[in-house]
């Protein structure tokens, strides 16, 4: 257990970021001096077009010229190899990752088995305990003089050798006592003390639900009807920012016609780091934290069911199924517009204020408190998800019914793979200036928007929770969904 100890220790040592601060660091210094010799190399081209007149000053700014070009040749090449480093690195980096996670699945297993093995010297010793008491209990009845009221004890047979019982059952406790004690040390030799693993967890206040709302626990797999009955509640839960004992408490809204609405979790909100630093120059960098306020998200993905009600209510042509089943199944080729028309159908039906996630919020709420990955942990593992190589039924062949796999922390379905879905934000390629309350990015002229979450078309790394994609907000594909939040 020491040794494993030491491997996870040695996973999560600082050299190697130390390491990435400094190529990070070069690579940005090669960059701006490529930027310098670009703007030198122009203001030169333009001074030798409009002020140098003689051929001898002209052939000594070409000359000058040409070792600009071959400056900037060379601190390209440099950048180059030390992108190249980067990238290298990184991979290196999650390579540490995913066996820092493998370390720590066979801690839990371990730890797993000497729980068994305690529970096991516990039951053994209870036993002990009783048979002591029995042999208590049949010394004093031998023991004990011979009354005029009790019948005599039969004889014992002249080839039956005759055995006190009271030494009988010390043998047997002293055997039990010593296969107690065995068990001790073969578990103490074998697994060693049990290992306390980090975990990531802040605590939150509480958030009300109003009167009026049907709350309903989550149940791992189960997909709520349309037309469930609803009740009146008044809870007030306490929802933690990290990986909850419990996952948060859920709420439908009825709907005008009596039905309900889409299945909410209400969360309570908190402070994450959002993004990864990348030094291969990719678009969910700055990593930066982020306060997120209480709100509600959908537990699910909104399914065909939900959005052909939505359709038919408003006139909406029905978006197309390709073939794989309606019903619920994730609703796909809806563009950015359908999903926001499908969130402000649902604000009029009743009364709440519901929307698209911003991107803040649908990463807070895919990562469940957890700084890995993917909700499971910093490795793909194989039937965890739907995507292009995930290992399922499904793979790159058509979606899933929601709900088809196991949840995160949050008890939230496939916030990895399935579809993409639509976030409120509008894409820029970096986090620079990025709002850090929670709020949605939405730049003038938004051209592109952001949709999260990996597909069943797409490959697994595409499902990481920091992983970022865009479309054109008129988009229609058969990998492209969303799901609704809400406001508390």
């Amino acid at each position: 257990m020491n040794e494993l100890t030491d491997r996870l220790e040695f996973a999560d040592t600082g050299g190697t970021l130390e390491l990435r601060k400094q190529l990070e660091q070069m690579r940005s210094d090669a960059a701006e001096e490529i930027a310098r010799l670009n703007r030198k190399l122009a203001e030169r081209e333009y001074a030798m077009e409009s002020t140098v007149s003689s051929a001898t000053e002209r052939q000594a700014m070409q000359q000058e010229l040409t070792t600009l070009r071959h400056a900037l040749g060379e601190r390209g090449k440099t950048l180059d190899r030390i992108t190249g480093e980067c990238r290298r690195l990184e991979d290196e980096l999650e390579d540490r990752h995913q066996e820092a996670d493998a370390l720590k699945n066979e801690v839990q297993r371990k730890e797993t088995s000497l729980k068994a093995a305690r529970d096991e010297l516990q039951r053994l010793r209870h036993q002990m305990a009783e048979i002591q008491e029995q042999s208590v209990d049949i010394a004093a009845v031998i023991n004990q003089p011979k009354s005029p009221n009790l019948l005599p004890l039969p004889p014992v047979e002249a080839d039956t050798p005759s055995r006190p019982v009271p030494h009988l059952i010390s043998f047997s406790v002293g055997l039990l006592s010593g296969l107690a004690v065995i068990a001790v040390v073969a578990v103490f030799l074998w697994g060693g003390l049990s290992l306390e693993l980090p975990r990531f967890r802040e605590r939150t206040p509480a958030v009300l639900i109003e009167e009026g709302t049907s709350v309903e626990p989550a149940v791992a797999g189960a997909v709520p009807a349309a037309d469930l009955p609803a009740e009146d509640f008044t809870v007030i839960p306490t929802v933690s920012a990290g990986p909850p004992v419990e996952p948060p408490p859920t709420l439908r809204d009825r709907l005008r016609g009596g039905s309900l609405g889409p299945t909410m979790a209400v969360l309570a909100g908190g402070t994450f780091r959002m993004g990864q630093n990348s030094m291969g120059g990719s678009d969910s960098g700055p990593e930066h934290e982020v306060r997120i306020p209480p709100f509600l998200i959908g537990v699910y993905e909104v399914t065909f069911q939900q959005y052909d009600g939505f359709a038919r209510a408003t006139g909406r042509p029905l978006p197309e199924a390709f073939g794989w089943g309606r019903g619920a199944r994730p609703v796909v080729a809806v563009s950015w517009l359908d999903a926001q028309a499908y969130a402000d159908w649902l604000t009029r039906q009743t009364g709440k204020r519901y929307r698209l996630p911003s991107e803040a919020e649908w990463e807070f709420a895919a990562r469940a408190g957890v700084r890995s990955s993917y909700p499971w942990g910093f490795s793909m593992e194989r039937g965890k998800a739907l995507c292009f190589d995930c290992g399922s039924q499904w793979d790159n062949r058509s979606t899933a019914p929601v709900g088809s796999f196991t949840p995160n922390a949050f008890g939230l379905y496939d916030m990895a793979g399935n579809v993409l879905e639509w976030v409120a934000d509008c894409y820029t390629a970096s986090y620079d200036d990025a709002p850090v309350d929670g709020r949605a990015r939405v730049d003038a002229g938004c051209t592109n928007r952001v949709a999260r979450g990996g597909a069943f078309s797409k490959p697994a790394s595409s499902m990481k929770t920091h992983v970022r994609a865009k479309f054109l907000p008129e988009s229609r594909l058969n990998m492209l969904g969303f799901r609704v939040a809400r406001d508390p």
